[in-house]
């Protein structure tokens, strides 16, 4: 059985209240942003160091009470990949316009960073110091922790060794990629193990959970772009293999370079975006995106569909479910009539269709709704990137689900920004 999304949010809520009374009610302690603490012999110990190689440890998670003002959080990462200078979270009051530094660490380049279900918490990876490290920072700057590290590989992608984070609603369970295989960790108990391994060549990609214990992982075979989603069913135990996942869709034969899914808001749905990708005729890889661009509704783990959303004209190159009744997506032409290009929302049955604005990206860590629209579903949040020969800027915006000019609260050039999630403050 699969629990509603919307469950999923409510439980979280109300076990971090019950939370919220025993911790009030028993012995506190306080812990900086930089992991000291003092705490009664029976708190258990935060930490910042690395955990023995191979091995976790439990997180360490007292409860906030947070304020009611929607509130944005993104990384500010500063210097280059292999020579960074500051790693920073930050958080964006859109009532106040105050911004404040959750953390900042020097020599270190943050990233895979997601909000809680609860609201309360970040979790992210920092490279720094040549390990990848699994951090968790308490919404105020207090318990920073790390959870789990892994070497960083020499002359290769730091990515390699830890990426694809997704953490579950409620809190309890991580899956990551790191080599050679998809792990997963309890961090109520510092349990690791790998769950899923699979031949050097072929990558997995979990992209958001399901439910408590089922993710969705995309596959991508050697050379190739991702061309399948399927379910990994975490209660099925560790060292699971490829061809037992449960296969949902399969864009090899029709839109390998052009698709994107997301669950509904429920959980009872599944929508899949396709568009259509010219043939390229200077080498491998697709040509230009371009309509016809359709939106199918599906089963949580079928192949059945029906036609959602219909345009001839517009290539759908991303999709999610925001609300109980709403979807955005992105629009992205290549080629042809590039007018109508940029964010636009549709009603989970297909009505009302509306441009937001212009041009920006989905969050490229997470997909659950607050990781693009605020708490309240009033708001989304976007961030572009421009590059010109003088360098790279980065712009974060946020605008109304009803319509309206977005605004830009963060910009600047050859520093980048991107977008982690919603909460409140």
């Amino acid at each position: 059985m699969y629990t509603p999304r919307f469950s999923r949010v409510l439980t979280p809520f109300l076990i971090g209240c019950l939370v919220f009374l025993f911790v009030a009610c028993a012995p506190q302690y306080q812990a900086s942003a930089h992991g000291s603490t003092t705490s009664s012999p029976a708190s258990p110990a935060i930490s910042t160091s690395c955990p023995s190689p191979g091995t976790a440890r439990a997180a360490v998670m007292p409860s906030m009470t947070l304020g009611t003002h929607p509130t944005i959080v993104y990384i500010v990462n500063e210097g280059t990949s292999s020579h960074p200078t500051f790693g920073t979270l930050k958080r964006y009051d859109v009532v106040t316009g105050a911004k404040v530094e959750v953390v900042k660490m020097a020599n270190t380049t943050i990233s895979e960073a997601q909000v809680s279900g609860n609201g309360q918490w970040i979790m992210f990876v920092s490279f720094v110091g040549g390990q990848a490290k699994l951090q968790l920072i308490r919404m105020d700057g207090q318990a920073l922790q790390t959870l789990h590290c892994a070497p960083l590989p020499s002359g290769a992608n730091p990515a390699i060794a830890l990426s694809e984070v997704q953490w579950s609603v409620d809190q309890k369970l991580v899956v990551f990629v790191s080599q050679p295989g998809v792990y997963l960790l309890n961090v109520t108990n510092g349990a690791l193990q790998v769950e899923l391994t699979f031949a050097k060549g072929t990558s997995i990609h979990p992209r958001t959970w399901l439910d408590h214990t089922r993710v969705y992982v995309t596959i991508q075979l050697p050379d190739g772009p991702p061309e399948s989603l399927a379910i990994l069913d975490t209660s099925k135990g560790p060292n699971q293999q490829l061809q037992n996942l449960q296969q949902v869709f399969d864009a090899s034969t029709s839109t390998p370079f052009c698709w994107d899914f997301d669950s509904s808001f429920d959980a009872t749905r599944l929508f899949v975006s396709q568009c259509t990708a010219s043939l390229n005729p200077s080498g491998p890889g697709p040509g230009p995106l371009h309509g016809p661009g359709v939106i199918t509704l599906r089963s949580p783990n079928g192949f059945t569909y029906t036609y959602l959303y219909v345009s001839q004209g517009l290539a759908f190159t991303s999709v999610r479910a925001v609300t109980s009744s709403t979807l955005l997506f992105t629009v992205g032409n290549m080629s042809g009539d590039t007018s109508q290009n940029g964010l636009w929302k549709v009603g989970t049955d297909g009505s009302n269709p509306k441009r937001l604005t212009s041009s920006g990206e989905l969050n490229q860590f997470t997909q659950f709704p607050w990781s693009n629209v605020s708490r309240d579903g009033s708001r989304y949040v976007l961030q572009i990137t421009n590059s010109t020969s003088s360098g790279t800027t980065y712009t974060l915006e946020f605008g109304s689900l009803s319509g309206g000019s977005p605004f830009i609260f963060a910009s600047i050039t050859n520093v980048q920004l991107a977008t982690v999630g919603w909460t409140t403050m």
